[in-house]
């Protein structure tokens, strides 16, 4: 190979950990420096050595090892050049021992316009306001020694701009602030986009840009899979559905004994670990109809034990077409689930406006070492929002919830009122917000409706007196009353 090999730069856009040399553990010893995955490119046997740089552009570690490379998303551990300062680095480049810990040199990026921060303003609020966050400040820099002129502009008019024309003599910095202005408020429901431009008008060097994006209006719950019974979704090798065990747990923690609410999950091997060199096993979902909704994400409660990716993977996909899969979520470390724990998902890319989406669990590929108890799932629910969700309101209806009699032993009639037909949840919790029972749900026309609670929990067992609260989930809103059992 003949020619100049230059200098490769590579990205890691989430925040780096500190750690033990090929550990996750945080702090660790406290030697190395985490990349978790690399965004932008990545290294290569033959790379040890090669310096990690801080947004200050100074080396703050030196490549020690690590499992990145192409084709994966793996993590690489970079020796603190703090640490190997004090274990004999010192000698090399401070040999007169002046104490001195940097030293600037050429600095990348010495001419023209700079922006900070990078990223761009992205609010959401219901209709009409207000939207948070409401504004994002940006410290525009002159990087050079001669004066320059700048401008900011929009290319929509929902934002203003505070400070958007002005002049920068060399080394000189301002603050511009962008903000959500009256505009915004008067904008129907749905998802707005536009960008930032920042332009360097005496010579162009450092124009950028920022994107700007309004979420206005809040997603509601659209479908609910409570998992008390079996949906049919298709699960391969030991996907299945029922009662967890509270085995395993090898490495980690053990499955759960039951679901978040009821007895039953989705899991894989409910009575233990998952098995060591295991191919990528899913579990799929039925076809969901997405098609009228837009800002969708899937909620879920999980209770997960998965090794490092490096070893072993547990993600989440999603499809329009049950072929085509786009990891939505996956394990950027060693996760280990003690309790249940609700995640929401964004799956707006796949699933808005698509008559067919589908969801896929996967377990694997795992290693052949330690071994871990894997997926739980249990109460999943698709959230967006919709054309009954997508007409603003004069004002909201407020949902109507009473019981009788109240106290009440042993039995007690739950009312509710609808002002229209949709998607009900009628369920009982104790006084710490504990899950006692599901009494409803399902979807039920508009008028009034009841339910008798008979003092039992979801297992079939007598209840202890004292306070519970019966919670209503309809329309978009949530409404608790409270009963008093007496014994």
């Amino acid at each position: 190979i003949s020619g100049e090999i230059g200098p490769l730069d590579l990205n890691e856009d989430d925040p780096t950990t500190t750690t033990s040399y090929l550990y996750n553990t945080v702090p660790g010893d406290g030697s190395h420096i985490r990349v978790i995955d690399w965004d932008l490119g990545t290294t290569e046997p033959g790379s040890s050595g090669s310096p990690l740089f801080d947004p200050n552009h100074r080396v703050v570690g030196q490549l020690h090892g690590g499992y990145a490379a192409c084709g994966n998303d793996d993590s690489d551990w970079y020796g603190r050049f703090s640490v190997s300062w004090g274990l004999g680095l010192a000698t090399h480049l401070d040999p007169l021992g002046t104490g001195q810990v940097t030293l600037n040199t050429l600095a990348p990026g010495s001419s023209g316009l700079a922006v900070v921060p990078a990223n761009g303003l992205e609010g959401s609020g219901d209709y009409g306001g207000p939207f948070l966050p409401a504004s994002q400040e940006y410290t525009l820099e002159n990087k050079g020694i001669d004066p320059l002129n700048y401008s900011v502009s929009a290319d929509v008019e929902w934002v203003s701009i505070i400070g958007g024309t002005g002049a920068l003599a060399g080394g000189a910095t301002t603050v511009v602030t962008v903000s959500f202005n009256s505009v915004a408020d008067g904008l129907q429901i749905g998802s707005y986009e536009g960008t930032i431009s920042f332009a360097n008008l005496t010579d162009g060097v450092g124009n950028q840009t920022r994107p700007l994006r309004l979420d206005v209006g809040a997603p509601e719950l659209v479908y609910s899979f409570s998992l008390d019974s079996d949906p049919g979704w298709t699960g391969e090798d030991e996907w299945a559905f029922g009662v967890p065990l509270g085995l395993g747990g090898a490495y980690g923690f053990p499955d759960p004994t039951s679901g978040h609410t009821g007895v039953n999950v989705l899991g894989y091997n409910l009575s233990g670990d998952y098995s060591k060199n295991l191919p990528e096993t899913h579990l799929v979902t039925t076809a969901i109809d997405c098609s009228s909704l837009s800002r969708t994400s899937v909620k879920f409660w999980r209770w997960l034990n998965v090794e490092q990716p490096a070893n072993d993977q547990a993600t989440i996909s999603a499809s329009s077409d049950g072929v085509n899969w786009t990891i939505v979520w996956s394990n950027s470390s060693v996760v280990e689930d003690d309790s249940w724990r609700q995640v929401e998902v964004d799956i707006r890319d796949v699933a808005d406006g698509q008559a067919t989406v589908y969801l896929r669990c996967t377990m694997g590929p795992t290693d052949r070492n330690w071994q871990y108890s894997g997926w739980n799932i249990d109460d999943v629910e698709i959230w967006g929002l919709s054309p009954t969700s997508a007409t603003p309101q004069a004002s909201s209806y407020v949902l109507q919830l009473r019981n009788y009699p109240n106290p009440f032993n042993p039995m007690t009639k739950i009312e509710f009122t609808l002002e229209q037909a949709g998607p009900v949840r009628v369920s009982v919790f104790d006084v710490q917000g504990r899950f006692i029972r599901r009494l409803v749900e399902r979807s039920l026309p508009a008028g009034t409706h009841d339910v008798v609670w008979d003092g039992m929990d979801q297992g079939g067992r007598k209840v202890s007196s004292g306070v519970y609260f019966a919670r209503l989930e309809a329309l978009a809103q949530v409404k608790e009353h409270k009963m008093v059992l007496l014994k």
